[in-house]
């Protein structure tokens, strides 16, 4: 580069920095909307998450409750006889 051409190289970059500066603050709201939106998703997965495995957890807990219930009963007609 020739230094007589740096006047005008400086003049030309002043010139575009606002510009440069809108397009970044632009890009910066683009990926504070994805981040949002991307920790949106990752709560609401983990809440589908928990709440698979509390309905998972209830199944299984419920046959066992009926087996122990249903054993009771044996128990308490047996008893009765």
């Amino acid at each position: 580069m020739n230094p007589r051409d740096l006047p005008e190289v400086v003049a030309e970059s002043i010139t575009e920095l606002p510009e440069v500066r809108s397009e970044l603050n632009a890009l910066n709201g683009r990926v504070d909307r994805l981040r949002q939106a991307v920790n949106k998703k990752f709560k609401a997965l983990r809440e589908e998450s928990s709440r698979a495995a509390v309905n998972g957890i209830t199944r299984g807990f419920e046959a066992f409750l009926n087996r122990v219930l249903e054993h009771d009963d044996q128990l308490s007609t047996h008893a009765a006889a």
